[in-house]
């Protein structure tokens, strides 16, 4: 995740407001300029895990002297500003080869940071969406879904993102601030959980997209041997 925020920066794109620490006594000198809430972020998870949020400097300093602040497998964690979702809702773009592929419009109660697309049990028009898992969650992750295309500038954006990191097939977020209507990229995703009943919500299967992409990029690296196959092509 420090990392994703050095590769935004260089692109001149907005994000939210951080410090990178790596020690849980760091937390509360970081936050000292930020505007509360903020969350801490574990460098290294997935799905919302290790993501913590704190409304107030004293709850953050409270939980900084009981040690309770885990900073994850590599000790090293974002102290970051939490951004309220305009609307209630963050926006995904997938990507493929490059290129945009498709939107979504993830709405949650804000309660939970697992925002993993394939999670998602509802269309925002309450249809059930076809998934293994959600009877068993849909009532606890609260998450619901739509379709949706970005603005030309954002894709424009997320397709620079994901040229300059080298990511085949991956996903961007952003939010847009609701104090300020800001827009702000936070998260890169390097792999991609494509939404739950895809053709329903997005009007193609983005697996069989995939699978013509993976057949080009093995016929372009066909040899007399056989196959090799590069992560970036």
């Amino acid at each position: 995740k420090a990392i994703q925020l050095s590769l935004l920066r260089s692109l001149g794109l907005s994000y939210p407001r951080a410090r990178v620490i790596n020690h849980p006594s760091l937390a509360v000198a970081a936050a000292r300029d930020l505007r509360f809430p903020i969350v801490v972020k574990a460098n290294i998870g997935g799905s919302g895990a290790g993501v913590v949020r704190y409304d107030s400097p004293d709850l953050l300093e409270r939980a900084a002297e009981a040690a309770t602040i885990d900073l994850g497998i590599d000790q090293t964690a974002l102290v970051q500003e939490f951004v309220p979702a305009r609307d209630g809702h963050i926006t995904r773009v997938e990507t493929l080869g490059g290129k945009f592929l498709y939107g979504i419009k993830v709405f949650t109660s804000g309660e939970s940071f697992n925002l993993c697309p394939a999670d998602i049990c509802q269309t925002t028009d309450g249809v059930e969406l076809a998934r293994l898992a959600c009877p068993i969650d849909a009532p606890r992750s609260g998450l619901q879904v739509e379709g949706y295309t970005p603005p030309d500038e954002v894709i424009d954006a997320v397709e620079r993102i994901v040229r300059a990191a080298q990511i085949d097939v991956g996903g961007v977020e952003y939010i847009v601030d609701d104090r300020d209507g800001s827009l702000l990229y936070y998260d890169i995703n390097a792999l991609s959980n494509f939404v739950a009943d895809a053709p329903r919500v997005v009007g193609f299967d983005p697996h069989a997209r995939l699978v013509d992409f993976l057949e080009k990029e093995a016929n372009k690296c066909a040899t007399v041997t056989g196959y090799q196959f590069s992560a970036v092509g």
